[in-house]
């Protein structure tokens, strides 16, 4: 069975992500257990990033579809004896420089996000940061990202560009 483009693409953050480790060179750990739209998390997932896939836009351009999909990736981690809003933007920075940083640079997107094989043509950061803050007993923090993805599929085939 074959993947349609949109399902490459989000297999193909789910990859990205996983490489955002303080072995690697970020601040957090989230990268070790990468999740796909699952809204609970038990405690000993974390530190863990979770990827959810929004609903797209689609223009129709000379037999193709120009499609944008929004993907939310939010971060959590345990904050320990350190201030929940300072972990809070280590996540932040880490989805960012995971996804944006100038070392993946790829000459056909201008988002810079080097991808084998080329599936998407834009990666746009559309926000992120931290929604709520814990309450008192609470151990963990999180941030997330928002991201929009431009891609083309051929009309009435979602599988092909």
């Amino acid at each position: 069975m074959s993947d349609t483009i949109r399902e490459i693409i989000i297999t193909d953050f789910i990859t990205r992500l996983a490489v955002i480790t303080t072995a690697n060179g970020y601040n957090t750990n989230i990268g070790g257990n990468v999740l796909r739209a699952q809204k609970t998390v038990d405690p000993e997932d974390l530190p863990c990033c979770v990827v959810w896939p929004q609903p797209e836009t689609s223009l129709p351009s000379y037999g193709k579809n120009d499609c944008t999909m929004p993907i939310r990736i939010e971060g959590l981690a345990e904050f320990g004896s350190y201030n929940p809003s300072a972990v809070s933007e280590q996540i932040l920075g880490d989805m960012k420089k995971c996804l944006f940083q100038p070392a993946n640079t790829s000459s056909r997107s201008p988002s810079g996000w080097v991808r084998s094989p080329d599936y998407f043509d834009s990666l746009t950061y559309s926000g992120g940061g931290t929604d709520a803050y814990p309450e008192e007993g609470q151990k963990t923090v999180g941030a997330s990202i928002l991201v929009e993805v431009g891609y083309t599929e051929r009309i009435g085939d979602p599988y092909s560009q």
